[in-house]
């Protein structure tokens, strides 16, 4: 008959190890721990990163954070300080001013915040506002410190300045903002329509290409377009006397095959600005060159002109509306110049002038400059608004 034995020698090395094990944990639990004085801080970054930084080619806020920050992940925090500068955080282009520090630094617990670059003028009887220490902040806040009754007398003006990071011109702007044709007459082709057609019986005779549509081209006469070539697509939108026609663009071609029978090409749609439709002009241009690694300085004697038009009738303007001015390559006016605007009003001690903004140039004819406004002080830019360029770029 088959026995079965139970081995003691193993339950008694289990048991043991169990044993062995609590007392371990009863011996580490007696140990003295530490003080907490005696423990190491976190090792500080080496070099701190410098206040800003200009995109060079290749690089992304991914690349920047690691360099900069130790961390790729900490992206988003140059993406915060830039938002004025970037649109989307996930393309920058090269010769972007990007900042890498925050502006103002939190104040203290009972420190009072003073605003910087803050001019008090006379300077002989000058005071400095503060904050009770109960409405310290801990962070930038839009609301500005009031001065108290009996801190000294009222300033008579406090100028609070406010600088945006330059940024480079980008290459769908200077397709999209329009020119003023300066009295010209264009020698554009004529989009035909769309070369595909719909499986819908009811959509078989739309008339509007979307983005990458293949259309039908028909060059202006005695001219010819090669394979690859760039073509604006455009609409006149009105007439401005003494400058000629505003061109508001629709959309941008590629040529993807010359002329065949009955002289027409095709063409692919590769950007949309608009309502591209058949019968819109067509135009070649140039592809789009910028120095990458150069962004305008500063300047005290730049050009000085006014406002044409607004490209778009509109009261109130917003950021990345487009204007003409009236100063363009003969003057002396480049790609990624900045014109301050300002305009003459009425106030109760007579007319003043008041900054409204400032303005980066995309596009450049001979006599006038297309500019997108980057910056708005007051809404109601209109023309003949001075503006004033004061930053150049290299020549």
């Amino acid at each position: 008959m088959r026995r079965t034995t139970i081995c003691r020698s193993s339950a008694s090395f289990l048991t043991a190890a169990l044993l062995a094990g609590l007392v371990a944990g009863t011996a580490a639990s007696q140990q003295p721990t530490q003080p907490q004085a005696q423990q190491q801080p976190p090792a500080a970054p080496a070099l701190a990163p410098p206040a800003t930084h200009v995109v060079q080619p290749g690089e992304t806020l991914w690349s920047l954070a690691q360099q900069f920050f130790g961390d790729p992940l900490l992206w988003p925090e140059i993406y915060r300080l830039n938002t004025t500068v970037i649109e989307d955080p996930h393309w920058i282009y090269p010769g972007e001013e990007l900042s890498l520090v925050p502006t103002e630094e939190p104040a203290a617990p009972g420190v009072p915040v003073v605003p910087q670059n803050v001019t008090v003028s006379p300077t002989g009887d000058t005071v400095q506002p503060t904050l009770p220490p109960a409405r310290a902040m801990e962070a930038p806040t839009i609301f500005s410190p009031t001065l108290s009754a009996g801190t000294g007398p009222r300033p008579d003006a406090i100028e609070i300045e406010n600088r945006l990071a330059y940024r480079a011109v980008r290459e769908g702007e200077y397709y999209s903002a329009g020119f003023l044709t300066e009295g010209r007459a264009l020698a554009g082709g004529r989009l035909l329509g769309n070369v595909q057609t719909s499986s819908i019986r009811r959509l078989t005779s739309s008339t509007t290409a979307m983005l990458f549509a293949d259309v039908a081209v028909e060059p202006p006469p005695g001219e010819t377009f090669e394979r690859g070539d760039l073509l604006l697509v455009y609409r006149i939108a009105r007439q401005i006397r003494g400058y000629g026609d505003v061109v508001r663009p629709t959309g941008l071609l590629r040529v993807a095959a010359p002329a065949g029978e009955g002289g027409n090409i095709a063409a692919t749609v590769v950007a949309v600005y608009g309502q591209i439709t058949d019968g819109q002009s067509v135009l070649k241009v140039a592809p789009f060159s910028f120095r990458s690694s150069a962004r305008a300085a500063e300047v005290a004697d730049g050009v000085t002109g006014e406002v044409v038009a607004l490209r778009d009738i509109r009261e109130i303007v917003g950021l990345q509306d487009v204007l003409f001015i009236n100063r363009g390559a003969e003057d002396g006016v480049r790609l990624g110049d900045i014109f301050a605007l300002s305009g003459a009003a009425r106030a109760g001690v007579g007319v003043v002038e008041q900054d409204l903004g400032k303005a980066l140039i995309v596009n450049t004819r001979e006599r006038t400059s297309t500019a997108v406004i980057v910056e708005i002080t007051r809404p109601d830019i209109e023309s003949g608004a001075a503006a004033r360029q004061i930053r150049r770029m290299p020549s």
